[in-house]
């Protein structure tokens, strides 16, 4: 981490010890949960949208999910997990933390839930689920989006490897990194979105519907 990052790291308040108290888990327990200034990075964005209506593809241990909803008292969270034991401990903390009322966990693949959320309009989609898949979730979620709604997408340079796939040595990885930047430059040639991608954390892109 450099001395530029900590810094505008250490500027960020926690507002709530107890959602926070989560990173530290998920960091024990080696649980992917969005970094801490990216998610700053995206609570802004929320501000500045005046967003109350978020779709989450990936919940993890609902940090995000309750980070994002801690934002406003306006703000529901529709989110989608498919690992048991996430939704267990997801459940429960997002219980324990009194957001039951607010965000809704949806249990199964993201890929097969769509008929359970077809009728609803989004403000914003956040894509943190599996990479291979990005691409698919963008194509069956975004018709819910609100014409100038916002798209992110998180670990868009998979650990640095996207930009230096030479100094991968795995197989299994060097496919994954392959499928991320397909989906980075798929992404980029899309009719009806602007696309942005930030160098910040694990890569971050931002895009805007019907812009």
């Amino acid at each position: 981490m450099n001395t530029n990052h900590s810094y505008i790291l250490n500027l960020h308040k926690i507002n709530d010890n107890h959602i926070e108290a989560l990173r530290e888990y998920a960091v024990n327990h080696q649980v992917p949960i969005v970094d801490r200034n990216t998610l700053e990075m995206i609570k802004q964005i929320i501000r500045i949208n005046h967003t109350t209506r978020i779709l989450e593809i990936g919940t993890a241990i609902g940090y995000s999910a309750m980070q994002f909803a801690s934002v406003s008292d306006d703000i529901q969270v529709t989110t989608i997990e498919r690992n048991s034991e996430m939704i267990h401990q997801a459940k429960s903390n997002i219980s324990n933390n009194h957001y039951s009322h607010r965000i809704r966990l949806i249990e199964g693949d993201a890929l097969e839930q769509f008929d359970k959320i077809k009728d609803q309009t989004f403000d914003m989609l956040f894509i943190d689920a599996a990479k291979a898949q990005s691409k698919k979730f963008f194509e069956l979620y975004t018709p819910l989006l609100r014409e100038g709604g916002i798209v992110i997408t998180d670990n868009v340079l998979y650990h640095g490897f996207v930009s230096d796939i030479d100094i991968v040595r795995s197989r299994n990885v060097r496919q994954m990194v392959k499928k991320v930047q397909q989906f980075n430059e798929w992404l980029m040639q899309q009719d009806g979105y602007t696309t942005n991608f930030l160098n910040m954390d694990d890569g971050l892109a931002i895009s805007i519907k019907g812009e």
